[in-house]
């Protein structure tokens, strides 16, 4: 009876001794580092987008013939929290868990007939961690370093599209992008500070697990493979920029965020044709190439709440470089000019 008595205040000690201990982190508790900015091509937040982009026949359900179309694109992304928290009592050193997710849709509403889905991009990822140390002095504010050890991508072209390319014998019907990957990032001036003017720079890298470089495949029952001979090109980088003023007094605030990432260029050849002339196919070979995504805006910060969904952007989104969406990657040249919202 002894033993337990003294097993019964050890225990009771060892409580009221941790409840006494500040609490430094919690599960799901949403942190304000590690997140995507204004202008990630595959951001992790809610982003509705409207606007012009270059056309091509391959992506034209309609065969309108014109150089652009009026196209709307939706991303559908959260990076859920799993744990955050601060690692030391001063604050000084954070940590924080979570996992991002995102489905990218592009609708061609814009088609009278069908307003059919072009492409779908999934993106998930196993739990990712990013550590972040605060040394506010001046203007150093803090710097972060988010790992994500295991990301998968896998794209979908349209069914009509798909249905569309069957018909009329294009030798690639479907491009299967799919590909597993780890992705680590350095930011300098996280823009924790919600309301107070940031200068934010990111720094990031990609890295295929694929060892022969292998982004996409071709089916047979999908095309011909000859046609394509994927590179040994394993890696993506980028570079980041983000500004935001200091919030006027009722929560609005100035932002601009440019981005530019140098990736693999695939290599099939560009599909063209109509009812006339056929299918015409012009080669295109592995590669690598610059692009560059800029929004430009305001943004509305929701007062005395500083958590998920909390902000919310308007403005233009700008890009330049090779089509981002699925399989059409393999095409150079490819501009847009979108009005934008982004909910963060």
């Amino acid at each position: 009876m002894k033993r337990y008595v003294i097993l019964l205040i050890v225990f009771l000690s060892l409580s009221l001794s941790a409840q006494e201990k500040p609490r430094l982190g919690g599960w799901f508790r949403y942190a304000a580092y590690g997140q995507s900015l204004l202008s990630d091509e595959h951001p992790n937040v809610v982003r509705f987008d409207v606007g012009g982009n270059t056309n091509r026949s391959e992506w034209d359900w309609g065969q309108t013939g014109k150089r652009w179309r009026i196209n709307t694109f939706a991303v559908m992304g959260i990076n859920v929290p799993i744990w955050s928290g601060n690692l030391t009592t001063d604050g000084r050193f954070g940590l924080s868990v979570s996992m991002p997710m995102s489905a990218n849709i592009w609708l061609d509403l814009a088609e009278p007939v069908t307003c059919p889905i072009v492409d779908t991009d999934y993106r998930i990822a196993l739990p990712q961690n990013t550590f972040i140390h605060r040394l506010n002095k001046g203007f150093a504010k803090n710097y972060s370093i988010t790992l994500a050890p295991f990301k998968h991508e896998s794209t979908h072209i349209g069914d009509e599209l798909a249905l569309q390319h069957a018909d009329h014998g294009l030798p690639l019907r479907r491009v299967n992008v799919s590909c597993n990957y780890t992705e680590i990032d350095f930011t300098f001036n996280e823009p924790e500070e919600r309301l107070a003017e940031c200068h934010t720079f990111r720094v990031g890298l990609l890295l295929n697990w694929d060892k022969e470089g292998h982004w996409y495949f071709i089916d047979p029952t999908d095309g011909n493979p000859t046609l394509a001979s994927p590179r040994n090109s394993r890696w993506e980088a980028w570079l980041q920029y983000q500004y935001q003023s200091p919030a006027s007094k009722h929560g609005f605030q100035g932002v601009a965020s440019l981005e530019i990432r140098n990736r693999a260029k695939m290599g099939y050849p560009e599909q063209d044709w109509d009812e006339t002339e056929g299918v015409s196919l012009t080669p295109r070979t592995e590669g690598r190439i610059f692009t560059y995504n800029m929004f430009i805006g305001a943004r509305y910060s929701c007062p005395n709440y500083t958590g998920m969904f909390s902000q919310f952007n308007v403005g233009v989104r700008l890009y330049h470089g090779n089509n981002p969406y699925g399989q059409f990657r393999n095409y150079t040249n490819f501009n847009q000019v979108n009005f934008c919202i982004i909910v963060q």
